[in-house]
């Protein structure tokens, strides 16, 4: 494995940015447009969601369960490398979760390992896979 290059940082680095602001603001269809076809987010419930049909389900869970716009995904300490070829790239980072309905609470601290392809010129979420640390 060897570092990625500045841009492919940069470029990786905004879409966490915005996988954290568009499920906090419930933005469904722009959060999926983030995500490959079959892509796979581990972690959160007790089996894999595979697809955006499964994956958009997550959005309303954080969107409606947060009573809209109060809750918060905030990334950081991101570090990415590429893996087999410079198209398919890991990243970890730590993603903390905040809910702001009473005054602001830790929901909770998770470790996030992503594996993100690179198509049409751009970056997708092909896995995303949390473990809780709380």
């Amino acid at each position: 494995m060897r570092r990625v290059s500045t841009e492919d940082h940069v470029a990786i680095s905004d879409q966490l940015g915005r996988y954290c602001w568009l499920i906090d603001h419930g933005e469904r269809s722009a959060w999926l447009a983030l995500w490959a076809k079959d892509g796979v987010f581990a972690g959160a419930t007790p089996e894999p969601l595979v697809g955006h049909e499964a994956l958009g389900g997550i959005v309303d869970m954080v969107f409606d369960g947060a009573g809209g716009r109060r809750m918060r995904h905030v990334f950081g300490n991101l570090h990415c490398d590429y893996l087999e070829s410079e198209d398919v790239v890991r990243a970890r980072f730590y993603n903390e979760i905040t809910n702001w309905t009473d005054g602001g609470k830790l929901v909770e601290l998770v470790i996030c390992e992503a594996t993100l392809v690179r198509e049409g010129g751009g970056w997708l979420i092909k896995r995303n896979e949390f473990t809780r640390l709380n």
